[in-house]
């Protein structure tokens, strides 16, 4: 698909910045998302933008306002705008909904670039009684049905964090020390990116994010085009699974082959990170204890701490069996149309909003 309808001439201010091609792929392709939840029994739930809590991840910043009551009966208070629909989704599965999506507009401070805008579009879903390996098969389910009209496809890839680093940097980044990292970032052509004091979660993002990211998501198939039978390069859905424990955020931990692994995983296409997915965290006190950490690490990065959420932190301790996933919704579309940049897909981007 192409971008046909895009004037060729410098657009005004005023002017949206997506074409009508581009805005009615947008249409069409929630359309199928609600179309393919509905006939798997999901509920399409709505939930708060604004919240007195916010995520306290120190990459993660969020926008803040203040909510200034017409009378005297209520205090001034500070409230944040959602970087996920994901707390309140996640208490009303402790409350008994059973499987839920939402599509919503998020938030997230200094994320503005060619994959970034700091309003965004997240399909948000939670499957109840599941884990991450059975979430990950049915994001290729919708995923294929969403891409498969617009673009040839290889055949989906699962791929552990681990085999990713054997494969491209011949290292275990489970058991890898600090000097082997530091060794493996000079190599790269990445030394002195980062302190060498930074924690060597730090070093894996950094060699993860230059040298194994923008191969993911690409794999060799047979072309259906014209010179059918001839091997090329095509995008596939890539699920990037098991991820080192300290790196969970809000999924479950487990010992996978001697390793304690977090039961995560990514998708990826054509080297773009597309969503995030966990097989949910139900331990309050433990979930509360990770919370702590990250207002810590904020401190650490001179950030302001993040009030945690309680309500969420309660309703974690009567949350189901359950799995969830994130997608990105821009980005999705920007692998449909082969868009080079965010403002594509956006009507209305930061800088015309």
């Amino acid at each position: 698909m192409t971008d046909s309808l895009k004037p060729e001439k410098q657009l005004k201010q005023w002017q949206a910045s997506a074409s009508f091609e581009l805005i009615k792929l947008r249409a069409d392709t929630l359309r199928t998302i609600r179309s393919f939840f509905d006939k798997n029994g999901l509920l399409e739930v709505d939930t708060p933008i604004l919240s007195s809590a916010s995520v306290p991840d120190p990459f993660i910043e969020s926008f803040q306002t203040r909510y200034i009551p017409l009378t005297q009966t209520m205090q001034t208070e500070d409230y944040y705008l959602h970087t996920s629909p994901e707390f309140p989704m996640k208490r009303l599965l402790a409350s008994g909904s059973g499987s839920i999506y939402q599509v919503s507009k998020v938030f997230r401070q200094g994320e503005s670039g060619r994959k970034h805008n700091p309003e965004f579009t997240l399909l948000e879903w939670y499957r109840d009684g599941w884990d991450h390996h059975q979430l990950m098969h049915e994001v290729c389910q919708l995923l294929t049905l969403i891409l498969s009209p617009d673009i040839e496809l290889a055949e989906p890839q699962f791929l552990s964090y681990e085999d990713a680093f054997q494969t491209v940097l011949g290292i275990n980044p489970h058991t890898v020390d600090k000097a082997d990292l530091l060794a493996c970032a000079e190599k790269a052509g990445l030394a002195n990116v980062l302190d060498d004091n930074e924690h060597r979660d730090r070093f894996l993002e950094l060699l993860f994010s230059h040298t194994i990211e923008p191969s993911l998501g690409k794999k060799r198939g047979k072309n259906k085009g014209k010179n059918r039978g001839e091997s090329n390069e095509l995008p596939c859905i890539c699920l990037l699974y098991h991820y080192p424990a300290s790196q969970a955020s809000l999924a479950k931990t487990a010992v996978q082959n001697g390793q304690l692994i977090a039961e995560r995983f990514e998708v990826f296409i054509d080297g773009m990170e597309l969503g995030n997915g966990f097989h949910e965290l139900n331990d309050a006190k433990e979930q509360k204890a990770r919370f702590e950490a990250d207002n810590q690490a904020r401190k650490k990065m001179g950030h302001n701490e993040i009030p945690m959420d309680d309500n969420f932190l309660e309703a974690v301790g009567h949350l189901p069996e359950c799995a969830g996933v994130a997608i990105g919704i821009e980005r999705l579309l920007m692998i449909m149309s082969q868009s080079q940049h965010i403002n594509d897909v956006i009507a209305f981007p930061f800088d015309r909003a």
